[in-house]
């Protein structure tokens, strides 16, 4: 996507014209009550704190936008699985955008931040997460 279109790809997009007004519009992804744009939300943020060093350091920037992920939606995206609505594919990419999301998280968040139960209540699921992973794919490599 051309970094100076909208989301929608109609027009100049707000992060062209004003960087903190693309930022607003991830939050409001990211506190909406609909699923799917919340995980429009984590993908748009996860994309540019991978590509705005900039902003990575801003710790003001980084908490508010840490604040504004539902932990609950995190949490649910770790637990994801193939069932009637949601494709073994579509279960993966929950599962991928959720870790992906919480590995930079973790690199970028003050270390008080890392320490609060917003981010600590995360290791749990994190882990059941990985460990179903591992379960279900088979060994790649055994020993002789």
């Amino acid at each position: 996507m051309d970094e100076n279109r909208s989301i929608t790809g109609d027009g100049p997009s707000m992060a062209a014209q004003d960087p903190s007004a693309g930022l607003d519009q991830i939050r409001g992804f990211l506190k909406s009550k609909d699923d799917t744009s919340r995980f429009v939300g984590l993908a748009l943020l996860k994309s540019v704190l991978d590509t705005q060093a900039q902003l990575r350091e801003d710790v003001v920037q980084v908490n508010s936008l840490w604040e504004s992920i539902s932990p609950k939606f995190l949490d649910r995206l770790l637990r994801a699985t193939k069932n009637d609505h949601v494709t073994a594919d579509e279960a993966k990419n929950m599962i991928d955008i959720a870790v992906g999301v919480l590995h930079t998280f973790a690199i970028i968040l003050p270390e008080e931040s890392r320490e609060d139960k917003r981010f600590i209540g995360r290791i749990d699921p994190l882990v059941n997460c990985l460990v179903q992973r591992l379960v279900q794919r088979p060994l790649l490599y055994t020993r002789d």
